[in-house]
């Protein structure tokens, strides 16, 4: 028998099937046949374990390709928070539990993690808005067993972008950085930060103001996804002077005409005559804009010039508006009740309630010779992705933002902070609709479009102000103020004076 035993080890491995019997070939074969059953076994335990180890985070296909997902690549709808059952309110430090296993080792080559998932992100925010933060991370992380989120506050945006683009460049940093919409110049021309708007689909990116995200927009990118917004104008009145608001702006000029005495100081309208921020919504209005599509400065064209011909002619024509007037003193000469209407931020609403003004709000009327409404541009809070983010940390990054800027979420910066939202759900939610100021500042802001990130921007802003001063001043006409814009910031970007 030990003998056989003996000659089964030198024949079975050294002979072709021809040469062995039937036994030695099927002894031969067990050890195949064995290894079969194996992989057959772990791959079970694999589909077994994925959702009950790590049931919160799921790869998506593109993870490891940093220039974007393949086209054609499906991604999930990610539902909003409001479909999310209620979580108890817990510490920013708690965690579920994830239990290590004897299996580990047959997952990790697979890309399955089963060790808890720690994402960190960034911000720079107000002490209210920060412990806000804490409350939905908490939320987050009991939905989502087996990840972290870790809050890193900064005290400057300056220092936060500097710090983070540093890392990025070396592959490091966090997941996350989360910060005005004006970062988004700086971290994508770096090539830091993931393009926002490929890791989600056209329903969820639906949910936005289209203005809320045009913010964050470069090359037709979205690079950021926003939970707060707004910043924007709108038109302020004096219920004791106004009754009604017109619509349009013919019946709107109309009724200031009537509510101006400037021999006795009294003007229908008060704002910031100078300033390239009050006009652009009048660009808009006229069916323009100060960049085209490419992101290239477009300031010399017909809408630019009506708009510049409107501000003009209240001042000169209609006599609705001071001869002069800067931030200040519009928003003094509307506290005193020298001014029907004044067209200033939402930034500046307790001020004037604080003022014992009896105030009301409304959008600014629709150009009455476009049919289009004004634009006024926004800004907000915004959630960039680290350019380095891959595997389940990316889909766990994923995951978070959407719930961060998700409906419901929304909805408690709204009702804690009266943050606006940037979500058009959460702008329907019933504080939004049931107070008459609320309604009128989310209207306005519906309208508006973000503050262009491109680089261009800045010197937009910077040639438009000459030409409007020399057009508000009488020193040139529309046409000839716009040419001066063009110029201006042609040589701006150029580097010529």
């Amino acid at each position: 028998m030990r003998g056989r035993k003996r000659q089964y080890r030198e024949l079975s491995w050294d002979q072709t099937d021809g040469e062995l019997g039937p036994s030695f070939r099927r002894r031969r074969r067990r050890p195949q046949w064995l290894l079969v059953a194996l992989a057959v076994v772990a791959v079970a335990l694999v589909l077994a374990l994925r959702s009950r180890l790590f049931p919160g985070v799921r790869q998506l296909p593109f993870l490891s390709d940093r220039a974007g997902r393949p086209p054609g690549t499906p991604t999930q709808v990610i539902p909003a928070l409001a479909s999310v059952p209620a979580f108890p309110q817990l510490a920013i430090t708690h965690t579920l539990p994830v239990t290590r296993t004897a299996v580990s080792g047959l997952l990790l080559p697979l890309g399955l993690v089963t060790e808890p998932v720690t994402i960190t992100y960034w911000e720079q925010e107000s002490d209210e808005g920060a412990a806000l933060l804490d409350e939905l991370a908490a939320s987050f992380m009991a939905a989502s067993r087996g990840v972290r989120v870790r809050r890193v506050h900064f005290l400057s945006s300056e220092q936060m972008r500097e710090q983070f683009v540093s890392l990025a460049l070396a592959g490091q940093g966090p997941e996350l950085v989360r910060g005005a919409n004006d970062l988004t110049a700086p971290l994508a021309g770096a090539g830091t930060v993931l393009p926002a708007g490929r890791l989600y689909d056209s329903v969820f990116l639906g949910q936005f103001f289209p203005g809320a995200l045009s913010a964050a927009v470069i090359s037709n990118t979205v690079w950021a996804l926003p939970d707060n917004y707004g910043s924007h104008l709108m038109l302020l009145y004096n219920k004791k002077l106004v009754q009604e608001v017109p619509a349009d702006t013919r019946a709107w000029i109309a009724q200031l005409e009537t509510l101006s005495d400037p021999v006795n100081g009294q003007y229908g309208l008060v704002y910031n005559l100078n300033e390239p921020y009050w006009l652009i919504p009048w660009i808009g209005g006229f069916g323009g804009w100060p960049l085209d599509q490419n992101d290239r400065p477009d300031l010399y064209n017909q809408a630019i010039i009506d708009a510049l011909r409107f501000v003009h002619d209240l001042k000169y024509v209609q006599h609705v508006v001071p001869a002069a007037a800067t931030y200040d003193s519009a928003a003094a000469l509307f506290k005193a009740g020298k001014a029907a209407y004044v067209i200033d931020g939402q930034w500046s609403l307790d001020d004037y309630r604080g003022a014992g003004i009896d105030l009301g709000i409304a959008p600014l009327p629709r150009v009455a010779e476009t049919g289009r409404d004004p634009v006024p541009l926004t800004a907000g809070k915004y959630w960039f992705f680290n350019t380095n983010s891959a595997g389940p940390r990316l889909e766990a990054a994923r995951r978070f933002v959407a719930f961060m800027t998700s409906a419901g979420a929304q909805q408690k910066w709204l009702e804690r902070l009266g943050r606006l939202p940037s979500s058009q759900l959460a702008a329907q939610s019933e504080p939004a609709q049931t107070d008459p100021l609320l309604a009128a500042e989310i209207l306005q802001l519906s309208k508006g479009r973000g503050i262009p990130p491109a680089p261009a921007m800045l010197c937009v802003l910077q040639a438009m102000r000459p030409g409007l001063e020399d057009v508000m001043s009488g020193a040139a006409s529309p046409t000839d103020g716009a040419l001066k814009m063009q110029r201006d910031v042609d040589g701006c970007l150029s580097g010529t004076p």
